[in-house]
């Protein structure tokens, strides 16, 4: 995204989402939340906990959003917000010296992954990135990993960081200095594929279109305890759900209202708890997807063949209709 778009996301999106409108404050989410993770994973230098914390940054702004007096002050109060919380994360963990609990989601995460081979490779690389950030200059860090993360563009990294494109390239100079070219090449993919994507945004919108009381029970499970953060993911589903199948009842609905006789709406209403099922369990796919850390190739393949499904569901629904449909021939019939 160029400043130009950014400057103009802003203008038109910021009010808006202070008017409460979900839709707009989506698009903000997606425009900054590389750059809220990346600045949560400079300090904690732990992928899983830097999306908990960016996470809870956008809950906390969607809250305090009405309190802003101007959009030019959105973005260096998120980044100020993702730093403080990094900060305290760090300091719990270093005087609490307690590691993850078996019972934390996070463990159960890398512990339940579907591919262990896949799982061990992405616990190596996040463990990679930590190391090769700890042997970078603290400043350096968040700007290399919004680097990788924004498609190598030291302007948009000046951009969201609010810095200067020659500050920005200054920074990365020293990033590479302490790096080696095999590592700062195995750090950059690292970075990248751990970036948030579609996902993470919906972690976060999906709380907030539940209400407030979700929206405050996902917000707490991010800074909370394993059992509430456990809750705000099981509520995040539970909201989706409720929206896919509201939809999938909607256009069900419309179906069964064309149906032409008993046994097509029958045949139509069995559809219609088939598709409901299969969009239904999409949903759960795409939240244990994220729970599993699934990499992206495997993401991709279990949705396309959920998208194969819906099609033959929907050619399969065109049938039923056809098959119930009068023909010429049978009105002819029935004329003489």
């Amino acid at each position: 995204m160029t400043t130009a778009a950014l400057d103009a996301l802003l203008e038109s999106d910021f009010p808006a989402a202070q008017r409460g409108d979900h839709d707009a404050f989506a698009r903000l989410v997606r425009a900054t939340q590389r750059m809220v993770a990346s600045v949560a994973l400079a300090i904690t230098r732990d992928v899983p906990l830097s999306e908990d914390i960016a996470q809870e940054t956008f809950l906390i702004a969607w809250q305090k959003l009405g309190a802003m007096s101007h959009r030019d002050s959105f973005m260096p109060w998120l980044r100020q917000v993702a730093r403080n919380r990094a900060i305290d994360q760090v300091r719990k963990r270093r005087y609490a010296e307690i590691p993850l609990d078996d019972n934390d989601p996070r463990s159960a995460a890398m512990a339940d992954s579907s591919d262990p081979d896949d799982a061990h490779r992405r616990a190596e690389q996040r463990e990679l990135l930590a190391r090769a950030l700890d042997e970078i200059p603290e400043g350096s860090r968040e700007v290399l990993l919004l680097f990788y993360r924004e498609g190598q563009s030291s302007r948009k990294v000046a951009e969201l960081l609010g810095m200067s494109d020659g500050a920005v390239r200054k920074r990365l100079q020293r990033a590479r200095d302490g790096l080696h070219a095999e590592l700062l090449q195995a750090v950059g993919d690292a970075a990248l594929r751990s970036a948030p994507g579609i996902a993470f945004t919906w972690a976060v919108l999906a709380p907030l279109a539940a209400g407030p009381g979700v929206a405050h029970a996902t917000g707490a499970a991010a800074a909370g305890s394993a059992g509430k953060w456990l809750l705000g993911t099981l509520g995040s589903v539970v909201a989706a759900l409720g929206v896919v199948l509201a939809a999938v009842t909607f256009e069900v609905r419309l179906y069964l209202k064309k149906a032409r006789n008993p046994v097509e709406y029958r045949s139509l209403l069995l559809h219609g708890i088939v598709y409901a099922a299969l969009m239904a369990s999409y949903v759960g796919m795409l939240s244990w997807a994220k729970h599993a850390d699934w990499s992206r190739t495997t993401t991709m393949l279990v949705a396309a063949v959920y998208s194969l499904a819906i099609f033959w569901l929907a050619i399969r629904r065109i049938q039923i209709q056809r098959r119930h449909r009068p023909t010429n021939d049978a009105g002819d019939r029935g004329g003489r």
